[in-house]
């Protein structure tokens, strides 16, 4: 946002860069974490969850090459060489990386080089730097990438810089009477943030900038409303029990939210429930009125055949052993003893054999020429795509199927149901509702992550 005076992480960052830039080739090799920066314990009531004063965002994975600008008046180092490379490169300088077997090679202007890993990070904190048409606060890593071959790129930047670029991109935007939602969202996807710091460490980063984790995008379009309410709940998280709360959201939750554990494979939480979306029982879902709170898709026999021919042997991989398999249960059974479960051959049958409390699919049983597919769960998403030219996946798992038949089988298949995502936590769509009725942020939270409750961190500076 606008004013945004960066960190006093990044400042010591800088000037320490600075200092090795005077004392070139003294040894200063800078810090050792992938992504490489300083993570600082904060006392936080309850629990002491460990914070990076940067955090990684994995904007890029496995690209050939890369091609970044500097916005102002840049270093570019490589901290691990010895020794160090430091460079000024003036604003506006295009830098380009490639892989070159184990190494990063890198040319801006008529300066190139091999190293180990590589940092463009702008001398004045306000200056941001570009990929691929999108500015970010915070600098750039180029690494590569761990397990694998090409380049990865990594956004280090604050916190609350950081949600800038996330908030408007997850809830939206939105005028006044949307401000105590804007709030909730700010701290759900604070939250989220925080407690799954370590889950993408196998890939030099964070989190991901995409519904892998939260979409984020940057300093280019931040909003106005957002950052208001970013800078209003800083440094606010949930928490229950003594540990942070896992706080997943999503668009819709169709008029009920779902527990955890019957959605995905992973443990209950008592804040992760199922119960209706609306201030009474009985009374119209906060998010009724919403888009997609009502929506249908029909698949002809052929169409449907060939979506599971590709979803089926995906979720099979995926499912059929190891932790999900084990929370999955049997998810093939053979016609006969050559059936290959990659090889799903022509539907015959599909049948809803259980639901959730919430009344969401929890068992999908898919039969084909090949055996019997158990769906367990969202995967029901993957599974039924939806028609059409952009094959996403289906809207929610709380649907209702129609099968029809004619002489030769199944002719098309019809779904209608409710919601827009995994219905699990915080539903936007009522959020939004329940704020231009006079909610505040915190009666929000209360109502999709009931039994939490609100504590601040001690972080650093940000937008």
């Amino acid at each position: 946002m606008n004013g945004w005076d960066g960190s006093d992480g990044r400042r010591r960052w800088l000037a320490a860069a600075l200092a090795c830039l005077a004392l070139f080739g003294s040894g200063c090799g800078g810090p050792k974490r992938l992504p490489p920066v300083v993570a600082s314990s904060v006392a936080v009531p309850g629990f002491k969850p460990s914070v990076p004063a940067l955090l990684g965002i994995g904007l890029a994975e496995g690209r050939g090459n890369l091609v970044l600008t500097a916005g102002g008046p840049s270093l570019l180092t490589a901290p691990d060489e010895r020794p160090p490379l430091l460079k000024r490169i003036p604003a506006g300088s295009r830098l380009t990386a490639e892989r070159r077997g184990p190494v990063v090679f890198w040319r801006s202007g008529a300066d190139s080089g091999a190293v180990a890993s590589l940092r463009l990070a702008p001398q004045d904190p306000q200056d941001l730097v570009a990929f691929e048409d999108r500015q970010y606060r915070g600098d750039f890593l180029v690494l590569p990438t761990p397990g694998g071959g090409g380049l990865t790129l990594v956004n280090n930047v604050d916190l609350e810089a950081y949600l800038a670029g996330v908030v408007p991109w997850e809830i939206g935007r939105h005028g006044e009477d949307a401000t105590a939602a804007l709030e909730a969202q700010a701290v759900a996807a604070r939250t989220y943030t925080v407690s799954h710091l370590r889950e993408r460490a196998d890939h030099g980063f964070d989190l991901f900038a995409d519904v892998m984790d939260q979409v984020y995008k940057g300093a280019g379009d931040e909003d106005p409303l957002c950052n208001r309410a970013i800078r209003r709940t800083r440094g606010l998280v949930l928490e229950a029990e003594g540990e942070l709360v896992e706080a997943y959201y999503s668009a819709c939750c169709g008029g009920t939210t779902s527990r955890i554990d019957q959605v995905w494979p992973r443990p209950a939480r008592t804040y992760l429930v199922d119960h209706p979306d609306a201030a009474r029982p009985g009374a119209e879902p906060f998010c009724s009125r919403y888009k997609y709170f009502t929506w249908t898709y029909t698949w002809s026999r052929s169409r449907l055949t060939a979506v599971l021919q590709g979803t089926l042997p995906e979720y099979y991989r995926a499912y059929s052993a190891g932790a999900r398999g084990r929370w999955a249960g049997p998810v093939f059974s053979p016609q006969g003893g050559d059936a290959d479960p990659l090889r799903p051959g022509e539907l015959l049958d599909l049948e809803v054999l259980a639901r959730t409390p919430s009344g969401r699919v929890a068992d999908l049983a898919v039969t084909t020429t090949a055996g019997t597919y158990h769906v367990r769960g969202d995967r029901v998403r993957w599974v039924l795509s939806r028609p059409g030219s952009d094959g996403g996946i289906l809207r929610s798992a709380l649907f209702d199927l129609q099968v029809d038949r004619d002489e030769h089988g199944i002719s098309k298949v019809t779904a209608r149901g409710h919601g827009y995502g995994h219905g699990i936590g915080m539903c936007q769509a009522g959020a939004l509702v329940m704020a231009r009725r006079g909610y505040d942020f915190a009666a929000i939270l209360d109502h999709y992550y009931p039994g939490t409750a609100l504590v601040r961190l001690q972080t650093g500076s940000g937008p």
